[in-house]
């Protein structure tokens, strides 16, 4: 394996100082009066040696990386793919690098990898959670770490957060399918009720019902876990169908859940909407194009993902945190297709 290339090897091959050749590649040229000949040549130099500088070793020296940490719960989800590509974007623009992990809905991962982000002094991080408590982001504010809470929050939490109307949207998705009619109706979510969007869109979808004296019994909430929704999609809806039981409408609250219903009625022969409508949580640009087109809450991706980073940047910059007085809650959208269209 070739040795990597130091400072030290750049300086002795242009016969200067360490502390020149230093400054120049931190950009601090014209501020120490270094002349633009010499800067040109630590320059060429560099790239002609192929010099990487240690970025870790320099967060230790200056305070900054230049680099931002985001965990998300599922990378693999076109949602958080997509708000991540955002977010690494934007980062780009401002000479930022982005760290991307995934947990997977689970704690003890989320929790080393905050550790790991920590570690490797990045200069804040961005995060969906998945734990059921702010302990782990009251301790970021007391070591001073930024930070912004993503897509998800927490009741008594003091960091910032951006995330979207869940409990207006669940409200949008519930009147859609009461004007029509429709009033026996199932409920697919991920269990774990703690997570914020899945409780406020229950709590939504449910109050909107309410207005109009229906409710939603147990046996018509499916409660999917996040490692086998599949198979309890699969059987809930075909205990279901067997017992011919199948509800007028199914509604499930993120984009996951809806395609693997789709998927499933599908397989069963259910006409949709005829006998089943279906609308989900959370619009994906290829509801369009399925057979039948789905019907689903539409999130301002890109904005959650500017919301979150300008939040981020901004601590940084200004070296102080914010509070929960800043947090961006966002509008959302319905979009209306032919897979909840009964009248």
């Amino acid at each position: 394996m070739a040795k990597k290339v130091s400072i030290s090897d750049v300086a002795k091959s242009l016969g200067m100082s360490k502390t020149v050749v230093s400054l120049v590649i931190n950009g601090k040229g014209d501020l120490h009066r270094i002349n633009k000949d010499t800067q040109q040549r630590v320059l060429l130099k560099v790239t002609e040696m192929n010099y990487q500088p240690n970025v870790l070793a320099r967060g230790f020296r200056t305070g900054k990386t230049n680099t931002i940490g985001l965990i998300v719960t599922e990378i693999s989800n076109t949602f958080y793919s997509k708000v991540a590509s955002y977010i690494e974007e934007l980062a780009w623009q401002q000479n930022y690098s982005v760290v991307i992990c995934s947990t997977n809905e689970l704690v003890e991962k989320e929790k080393r990898q905050i550790k790991l982000l920590v570690d490797r002094k990045i200069d804040g991080i961005i995060i969906s959670s998945s734990q059921k408590t702010s302990d782990s982001f009251d301790h970021l504010l007391e070591e001073g770490i930024p930070h912004v809470l993503i897509d998800r929050s927490f009741e008594n939490s003091k960091s910032p957060s951006v995330s979207v109307d869940n409990f207006g949207g669940a409200r949008m998705a519930a009147r859609h399918l009461i004007t029509q009619g429709i009033t026996d109706i199932a409920l697919v979510a991920l269990k774990g009720e703690h997570v914020s969007t899945t409780r406020d869109r229950i709590a939504g979808f449910r109050s909107s019902l309410s207005d109009h004296n229906l409710s939603i019994p147990e046996s018509r909430i499916i409660h999917a876990k996040p490692r086998y929704i599949h198979d309890t999609i699969k059987n809930s809806l075909q205990s279901y169908y067997y017992q011919n039981k199948m509800p007028r409408a199914i509604f499930a609250i993120d984009n996951n859940l809806t395609f693997i219903c789709l998927e499933y009625l599908q397989k069963l022969s259910v006409k949709i909407p005829a006998e089943t409508a279906l609308i989900g949580f959370d619009d994906l640009q290829y509801f369009r194009y399925t057979d039948p087109s789905i019907s689903a809450i539409e999130q301002p991706v890109e904005k959650i993902g500017e919301a979150a980073f300008n939040l981020l940047l901004e601590q940084i910059k200004d070296n102080s945190l914010m509070g929960k007085q800043n947090s961006v809650l966002l509008p959302v959208d319905i979009n209306i297709r032919r897979s909840s269209k009964i009248i």
